[in-house]
Parts: C-alpha cells; structure tokens; sequence
C-alpha cells in the first residue's frame, strides 16, 4: 500500500500488553497526527507545537460523545454551544475566542472535518460517532492552514473503511429519556480496490428543562445523520476517498433563562419560564473528495470540500413569562474549498511541504426582532461573499542528529463583499420594520486585505524520547462585517481592522518510566494588535431594542499562559491523567474610538474593561482509569475525571462573569472476553453545577443566558464485529 494510505489509516500504535485490552492503556497509546501535512503522519509526542490528540480508543474510554466534551480535558482550552441558537459554536483557545452567534464573524478557532474549513460556527457541535480521531492545536496556525484561525485549530478526521468487514452499533438512553442509536458498517466491494463504509445515526432528546409555564421540557431536538464512504485504490501509488454526509436536527429554540432569578434563588437552577420555546431546523450536507498519489520522494494530496448549511431558529432570549424579547433567525451558508499539496523530502535532511488553497463562501443572514410582544419591530441581517487564496510552504532542516529547524511561509490574499440592512435600530424612520420579506435598504460594503505569515522554530531532540522545542509565528483574523447592525450611527457595520497575533511558545515533551509515562509542557505569550471584539450590550434606550451588539477593533492585548499534561500507566491496570493550565492577559491598548462609542451609545459602564473575555485565570483536571479482570467473563473499568475552571468574564466591559466551573464525570464498563461488547453506566457533571453558553444583559434589567445541561446518568451499549 502507498506511504499516503499507510499514514492516513494508521491512527494509532499499540499501548503495553496486558492480558485483555479495557481503557487504562488506551489512555496512554500513542496518537499520530497529520497537523503538519506532511507524508507519513507524525506522534504527537514528536511534533514540536501543542497537540492534543485522541484516538478512536481515547474518544470512548472518556465518553466523549461530543467533541463539546473535550473542552474540560485539556488546558486553556473551552469547548462550547454559544446558545443563542442551538447547534453553534464557541470555542476559546488560550483566551481566544468569539462571543457570538453572528454567521459573518469568523471563529478564532478553526474547525476542520477531514480537512476542510467549516466556514460559519453553525452546525459545528459534533457527535463523535465513528470518529477516527481529534487533534486540538492550540496556538496560531496560520501557516498551515490559513487565516482567522488565530486561537487554534480543531481536526476531526472521519473513520475510513479499510477493505474488511466490520459491523459497530450502539445503543443508549440517559435518565432524561434521551434515546441514541447509531450503526456503522464496511466491507469490500471490490478485492483491494473499492471498499466502502455506511454510518447511520439518531439522537432524540426529549427536553432535559422543565418549564412550568407551559407544562412542558425544553430542549427537545431530533438529530439524524447518514454518512456513506467510499476509498478507491486504483493501484499501490494512489487512493481517492470519498464522504458524503447529510444531517438534521430540529426541535426547540435554546433554553434561556434569567441568569439573575436563578442566582437569587427566584427560579429553580435548569428551570426556564420563558414563554415562547421557539424552533430550530438545521440541515446541513458536506462533501469531501480526497486523493492521494505517491509522487517522486514524496506524495501529492489534493482535497476538494463541499458544505451547505440552512439553519432556521427561533429563541425567546429575555427567558422569562414575559413577550420581551423574540428572534427568529434565518441562516443559508454554502462553502468550496480546494487545496493542493506536496509534502515529501527533498534529501535525507530536508522535508518540506508546499501547496494552494482556495475557499470561496456565501452567507445569508435574516433576523427579526420582535420587542415588547411586537410593539416594536426591527429587521436585521445581510449577505456576504468570501474569497481566499493562500500560498504556504514549510520545512523541517535537520542540522544534526537533534537539531531540527523549522521555517515556513504562506501568503494569503482575500476579499469580502457584504450587503447589510442599513438604518438606526432605534430610529423609527431610519429602521426597517419589514421582518417578514426584509424589503430594506442595504449598504454595500467591501473589504480586502493580503499579508505574509512566518513561522520560524528549532527542536533539540536531546534524547529519543525527549525534546525541547520554540518558535515564533505570526497569524491573522481578517477583517469583519456585522449582520446585526443594530447602531451604525454610532458603529460602521464594517470592515472592521484585520486582527494580528504574534506568538512565541516554548515547550518540553518527554516520556518516561518504560514508556509508561508521558508529560507535556508549554508556555506561550501572545500578543494581539487590534483585536476584534464582538460586543454585545444592554441597549441604555428604554425604548430601543434590548440588545446591542456590533463588531469592534477593541485594541492591543497581551496574553501569557502555561500549561502540562500528564498521563500515567502506574500498573498494567490503572493509569492517570492530568492537565494544568494558567493564564492571564490584559490590555495593553484601548482604542481611541472607545471612549467616542460609549459617550454616543449613553453607557454608564465602560465598553472594554480592563480583562479580555473567555479566559479562564486557571484550570486543571485529574482522572483515573482502572480495569479489573474478570476471569473469562470479562473485564470491568471503573473510570473517573474532574475537572475546574476558575471563574472568568464572559463579556468585554468585566460586568458579566462565568462561575467556576466543576465537572465530575465517571463511569464503569464491562468488556466482554472478545471485547465485542461493551456495557456502560456513565455520570456527566455529578455535581449538577449549572453553566449558561452565553451572559446577556436585557436592556440593562437583569442577566439572560441559555442553560447547558446538568445532571445526566446515562446507559449504553456497543457491539463491534
């Protein structure tokens, strides 16, 4: 088979022999990674950035059945639903992240699915059914892959049919009555040449929110998903994957609440009253056409991507029994993506990768606001084109034995076209009132911007299982538009600057103890000229329409941060892992247009405060893994994590803070002797500590947010053949 099959199939590496494989050894088995692009896929443990990686092993001895449920396990890393409208994003890296639900603002976090750009953040909340692998890259990775990926990168590679026959189904309900079932099956439809795998997947949740308004529970979605694979192997120097994947989940709008009534006790914690549960319908297909052809010393991999997205939702964001506060939002994305590469070596001490990318996007965006039961009226949205092109190439230069220099450029030049509802929100004159057909004026708007990102590092590889490794990069966040433009009196719809993020990072990874231990560290500091803000406000007007929210270049901002993880296999039968991470940052720079927004908007309270938002000042987690041999009836694992997250701001004027956030997860498993089946009882956040995808102030009144769930006791069952 081809270098390139064997490196993309190859996920993992066997882990210390023990009798009968349960879940503490696959905690420390060895995870490769195709972050670099390269050939042959690299461990982890030897790549010089800040990875995370979980095999298909890892993913279900943790229970992580979305990768949302990654965002406790790793340090300085957040992995949310924003919860304006069910379904989208928002994930924070080394405390960079969004705080919004607008589909024309980028996400600092890129989200890749078997290699392509998921453009918008909707539809971005992922089962993890199936999954071959995730990677986190935390840090900037401009030079790879591309713009407006400044926080980090997400990579979720499908699992591919290898030519055999296999059949998994799994089958699950939790205390809540949620029902899941999913398939998989693969096989060979042509010896050595064509082999083909099917995934079919529903999730129902019946409402896990009581709300006694309506006698009812919010939260109810049904979510179905077909996903067909087809790997060709016309001959030993080339394979062509296929995935198609079409999806759906509908149910109700997010279940909002008075963050300020629960606080004070007024309302029962994961109890809505809102009256209007609202909608949600999102469908979405993707498209992915990937070849990989050995050529010369190396291989070339094209991947063609596809993605459409239509999500409509409706929310009650005031969250309580009054017709304060109603949204209606319409969401039509499409998405092409090309990239082109050859990666291979040039000598015995030179490996370099070089390649194009082109990814084009459309977004249309309607929303209506109805306030004070529809006494006021207010259309908001727009349409917007995107064009980018990118040029990288990066190296890897042994100098010696141990030495090894990384330096890497990529080019990047794009352009946005974007028509937005023109007219003050809180102008009667000026405002567009038409929140049925959106018959509004439009400002036509345009932005281009093209730059130059480097990468220059060293690793000393100072023994074969240890090395030391630095670098300095440079990423951008082009500049945006802003659909809900509620003020632009005040605030242009946009462009707003481009963001600029340099990194420097120094890191130390090692394993040790036989290879019975592994520890990973890294301290990083990441300086951010005119960082983007998404600001979102209590509007001052009593009149006007509750929320503000635009898209600011808020001003120069420095990050610093540390963090370790460590994974342990004590006994053949029990392991441990660790993580620890640490951060602070602050602003070095206000914008001088700041001070001018806030004295035009008639806030009392400053725009920006002194902290940025979504960074949490500490965070850590300790878990343990235990099996227990059973003779010739099996094994059972008893397994366990907790984690913290120190309180933080969510919003960028310091007024709104996030909790501290514990999470107490465990669960205890039976392996059958041939490890065909699998039986779970799992507890996620044991400790029912509440937790809101957002903070909103309601016209300056009192504190909204959408609720994440709480207690969950769940049962599931696998089978594999």
């Amino acid at each position: 088979m081809a270098v390139a099959v064997a490196s993309f199939l190859a996920f993992t590496l066997p882990a210390p022999a023990v009798a009968q494989q349960g879940s503490a050894g696959a905690l420390l088995e060895e995870i490769v990674t195709t972050a670099r692009k390269r050939t042959a896929a690299e461990a982890v443990q030897d790549v010089p950035i800040a990875v995370t990686g979980f095999g298909s092993a890892q993913i279900e001895a943790l229970f992580l059945q979305k990768i949302d449920d990654l965002g406790y396990l790793m340090p300085n890393v957040q992995m949310e639903q924003i919860g304006t409208f069910p379904g989208v994003q928002s994930f924070s890296i080394r405390g960079q992240g969004i705080n919004s639900s607008i589909p024309s603002v980028d996400p600092t976090v890129g989200v890749f699915v078997d290699g392509v750009f998921l453009g918008t953040s909707f539809g971005v909340v992922l089962d993890t059914f199936d999954i071959e692998s995730i990677e986190v890259l935390r840090g900037p990775q401009g030079l790879l892959f591309g713009r407006n990926v400044t926080g980090g990168a997400v990579l979720v590679r499908n699992a591919r049919p290898n030519g055999e026959f296999g059949f998994r189904a799994r089958v699950g309900a939790t205390d809540n009555d949620e029902l899941l079932t999913a398939i998989a099956i693969e096989g060979s439809l042509m010896e050595d040449r064509l082999a083909g795998k099917l995934v079919l997947y529903r999730n129902d949740d019946p409402g896990f929110f009581p709300n006694p308004t309506n006698a009812t529970d919010v939260g109810q979605m049904e979510t179905t998903l077909i996903r067909p694979t087809i790997v060709w192997t016309p001959n030993d120097a080339t394979d062509v994957t296929l995935i198609w994947e079409d999806g759906k989940a509908e149910g109700d709008g997010a279940a909002w609440t008075s963050v300020t009534a629960q606080q004070a006790g007024a309302v029962p914690e994961f109890t809505t009253i809102l009256n209007d549960i609202g909608f949600t319908d999102i469908d979405w297909t993707q498209v992915t056409l990937e070849a990989n052809v050995d050529w010369g010393p190396g291989a070339l991999t094209y991947i063609l991507g596809y993605r459409e997205v239509e999500a409509n939702s409706a929310t009650d964001v005031d969250g309580i029994n009054a017709p304060i506060f109603f949204v209606p939002g319409f969401t039509d994305q499409d998405q092409l993506s090309h990239e082109l590469r050859w990666s291979g070596s040039v000598s015995d001490s030179w490996q370099t990768t070089v390649g194009f990318y082109l990814f084009e996007q459309d977004i249309n965006y309607r929303e209506s606001r109805f306030i004070q039961g529809g006494a006021l009226q207010r259309a908001l949205g727009g349409d917007m084109n995107s064009r980018n092109f990118g040029m990288f190439w990066n190296n890897d230069i042994n100098i010696t034995d141990s030495w090894i220099l990384t330096a890497g450029v990529r080019f990047t030049d794009e352009e946005k076209t974007a028509q937005i509802i023109s007219g003050d929100i809180n102008n009667s004159a000026l405002g567009c009132s038409e929140v049925v057909t959106f018959n509004c004026a439009f400002d036509n708007l345009k932005g281009e911007w093209s730059n130059i990102t480097p990468k220059l590092g060293l690793q000393w590889m100072f023994t074969d299982s240890s090395h030391l490794y630095g670098y300095y990069s440079k990423g951008y966040r082009s500049g945006g538009f802003n659909f809900r433009n509620a003020a632009p009196t005040v605030i242009p719809p946009g462009p707003t600057r481009e963001e600029e993020v340099n990194t420097t990072e120094v890191g130390f990874k090692t394993e040790f103890a036989d290879g019975r231990m592994r520890l990973n560290i890294a301290a990083f500091r990441n300086e951010i000229t005119d960082a983007q803000r998404e600001i979102n406000v209590g509007d001052p007007n009593p009149a006007g329409v509750v929320v503000l929210q635009a898209t600011i270049n808020a001003g120069d901002v420095t990050i610093d941060g540390f963090e370790a993880e460590f994974v342990g296999l004590l006994t053949d039968t029990f392991s441990i892992t660790a993580t620890y991470g640490k951060m602070d940052g602050k602003y070095d720079r206000i914008d001088p247009s700041v001070p001018q927004i806030e004295a035009d908007l008639g806030l009392p309270f400053a725009l920006i405060g002194g902290e940025p938002p979504r960074l949490a000042p500490t965070n850590y987690s300790l878990g343990f893994s235990w099996d227990i041999p059973l003779g010739g009836i099996g094994l059972i694992n008893v397994a366990s994590n907790y984690s913290f997250r120190e309180a933080h701001f969510y919003d960028d004027s310091n007024l709104n803070k996030f909790v501290d956030q514990k999470r107490l997860n465990a669960s205890i498993n039976w392996f059958s002797p041939n490890e065909s089946w699998q039986v779970s009882l799992y507890g996620k956040n044991l400790e029912d500590q509440p937790n809101y995808g957002n903070l909103t102030s309601i016209a300056g009144l009192y504190i909204a947010g959408p609720m994440q769930k709480g207690l969950i006791y769940g049962l599931q069952v696998d089978f594999s053949m």
